[in-house]
């Protein structure tokens, strides 16, 4: 929160080595280390106990709601997680209503489950596959399709770097139509079935106690700017956080790929 900056983009579970390699937008990059491996202990990490009344937090993470509701000016939580044109609307009309505010956008991409066709191909896929073997349709998240077998490692990564670029896009709109200075990052990176000694297993996701350079190195990526315009912002009490219910951000979290 002390870097400088009017417009913080976050694109939830995006690696380091992706961004380098698919980014097109041009501007200064550099690996930074996340105090989080994870969304909720990066939140923790950099927004719980503070008093950031300057900024309105707009997101579609479900950990949101732990935060006590005196940590932003506003906080704005979408309803569609998984759809990011849903969260960059929000943060246009969030910077319409609070132009002297800076701006914490939080989009769920590239996060699973992961946008672009070998996504959808991998969830029709595996949907069948599921109804035949359980009697239901319900699905399962990528990464246990992938443990199982139902799904290869190379097909999972070409599925998130689909979601990057996806994302990716989703920000270039977004930083477009912002005042101000504006700079990409990320909550944490991604295990995309690397081998982590002295662990047997392979590893996806992004596991709590897990720390790895893989999680623990992300983005910071200040976009160039044509114009030297700054916002002029200021501090003011919080506004009223209408929190979700539970049973809301369960469902959030189950459509994430955190509970079954």
């Amino acid at each position: 929160m002390s870097q400088d900056w009017d417009n913080l983009v976050i694109l939830d579970a995006c690696r380091y080595d992706h961004f380098l390699e698919q980014n097109t937008l041009r501007g200064s990059l550099r690996p930074v280390l996340s105090k989080g491996a994870h969304s909720w202990e990066f939140m923790r990490n950099n927004f719980a106990g503070k008093s950031l009344y300057d900024t309105v937090y707009v997101t579609g993470n479900p950990h949101t709601p732990k935060l006590p509701d005196n940590t932003f000016h506003a906080i704005d939580i979408t309803h569609n997680p998984s759809e990011p044109e849903k969260t960059i609307q929000m943060a246009l009309d969030a910077h319409e209503k609070y132009p002297d505010k800076r701006l914490i956008i939080h989009i769920m991409s590239p996060h699973a489950p992961h946008l672009g066709k070998t996504a959808k191909k991998l969830r029709e896929r595996n949907e069948e596959l599921n109804t035949s073997k359980t009697g239901n349709s319900s699905g399962q998240n990528i990464w246990k399709s992938t443990i199982e077998g139902q799904v290869t490692r190379e097909e999972l990564r070409q599925a998130y770097q689909e979601s990057v670029d996806i994302a990716l896009e989703h920000a270039e709109t977004l930083v477009n139509e912002l005042d101000g200075k504006s700079v990409i990052t990320s909550d944490h990176g991604e295990m995309l079935g690397e081998r982590v000694f002295p662990l047997t297993h392979r590893q996806y996701a992004h596991p709590h106690n897990l720390y790895t350079r893989e999680l623990r190195f992300v983005p910071w990526f200040e976009v160039e700017q044509d114009s030297e315009t700054r916002r002029e912002v200021v501090s003011e009490p919080p506004t009223a956080f209408n929190r979700p219910d539970k049973e809301t951000v369960d469902n959030r979290l189950e459509a994430l790929g955190y509970k079954s």
